[in-house]
C-alpha cells in the first residue's frame, strides 16, 4: 500500500477515533488492514518522538521561551508548564485492571507533559496507569533526573505546576494560602501562565479525538498511539506556524537572586520581586 494512503488512514482513525470497520469503509479498505496500518504508522511515528518533541537545550530557544511566559503575566525564567491528564482506555483483563482505574472509576493512562509558551509539547510522559499520582510520575520520570542535574539556579530556569507538584528550585507551584496581596498577585500571574498547558491538552484531545474517546488497545498500545498523537501535534504546530525568530528577544529584567536553592525561597524571591 501506498505511504501515503497508510498515513491518511492512521490520521483518520486518529481524528475520529472511529472503529476499524468503520474506518475501513470511509477509506475502502478491510477493518484487518486498517488495524495493521494503524499499528505500522504508530510506531514510525513513536521513533520520531526525540526529533519532534526535545527539551529546550539551545540558549536561543531557552531565552524565547522564557520571554513568551514573561509577557503573559510577568513572571521570569519560565522553561515551561507541567501538568497530567487521563486518556481513558478499555479496562484490561480482571488481573490488571486496578492500577489502571483512576480516582473517577475509569481506565485511562495518566499522561504527564510539559509544553513551551506556544503550546509545543517539550516533554511527554505516557507509560503510566491512572492510579499513579501526578507527583509520582514526575518523581519517576527521566525529566526529574535531568532537572536534578542541569537547573541549579533561577537563572537556569523553572516549570510552573498546580499545587499536586512539589516546590522546588526547577518548579515553582502557587501558594497553598494567598493570604497577602503579594501571594495573590503572585498566583494569579501563575495560574494565567500555566494555563497554557492545560489549553495544550485541549487542543491536542480536539485535534485527535480517539484522545477524547476510550482507546480500545492494550495498555502498552494505548500508550504508544498517546505519544503518536503528541508527535502529530508538534508537526501540525510546526507546518501551520512561521518558525521561531531566532532574532534577539526582548527579555524581562532579571532582579538578581541571592539565597538557598530551594523552591520555597526562589518563589517568595519572585512574588516579592516582580509582584510586591
Amino acid at each position: 500500500m501506498d505511504p501515503a494512503e497508510q498515513v491518511c488512514i492512521a490520521l483518520r482513525y486518529y481524528a475520529t477515533g472511529a472503529f476499524f470497520d468503520v474506518v475501513g469503509d470511509t477509506m475502502g479498505r478491510d477493518k484487518a488492514t486498517v488495524c495493521r496500518v494503524v499499528k505500522h504508522v504508530t510506531e514510525g511515528l513513536v521513533e520520531m518522538k526525540d526529533r519532534f518533541i526535545r527539551w529546550p537545550t539551545r540558549m536561543d530557544t531557552r531565552r524565547n521561551i522564557m520571554a513568551g511566559f514573561a509577557d503573559v503575566a510577568g513572571i521570569p525564567n519560565v522553561i515551561g508548564a507541567i501538568d497530567g491528564s487521563h486518556v481513558e482506555i478499555t479496562k484490561p483483563g480482571p488481573t490488571e485492571e486496578r492500577p489502571f482505574i483512576n480516582r473517577k472509576g475509569r481506565a485511562s493512562i495518566n499522561v504527564m507533559a510539559v509544553c513551551d509558551n506556544k503550546g509545543r509539547f517539550t516533554f511527554i510522559n505516557a507509560e503510566w496507569p491512572g492510579s499513579a499520582h501526578d507527583s509520582f510520575v514526575f518523581r519517576a520520570s527521566s525529566l526529574q533526573d535531568f532537572l536534578e542535574e542541569n537547573i541549579h539556579t533561577l537563572e537556569d530556569g523553572v516549570l510552573l505546576a498546580d499545587s499536586g507538584y512539589a516546590c522546588s528550585r526547577y518548579m515553582l507551584t502557587p501558594y497553598r494560602v494567598s493570604d497577602t496581596p503579594v501571594k495573590t498577585r503572585f498566583n494569579r500571574a501563575h495560574c494565567r501562565s500555566r494555563v497554557v498547558i492545560e489549553r495544550t491538552f485541549g487542543r491536542w484531545k480536539r485535534r485527535f479525538s480517539v484522545m477524547c474517546k476510550k482507546v480500545r488497545k492494550t495498555p502498552a498500545q494505548a500508550c504508544r498511539e498517546i505519544v503518536a498523537c503528541a508527535v502529530l501535534h508538534n508537526i501540525a504546530m510546526l507546518f501551520g506556524e512561521p518558525d521561531v525568530d531566532d532574532g534577539d528577544v526582548d527579555e524581562l529584567p532579571l532582579i538578581p537572586y541571592v539565597g538557598g536553592e530551594n523552591g520555597f525561597a526562589i518563589r517568595d524571591h519572585i512574588a516579592q520581586a516582580y509582584f510586591g
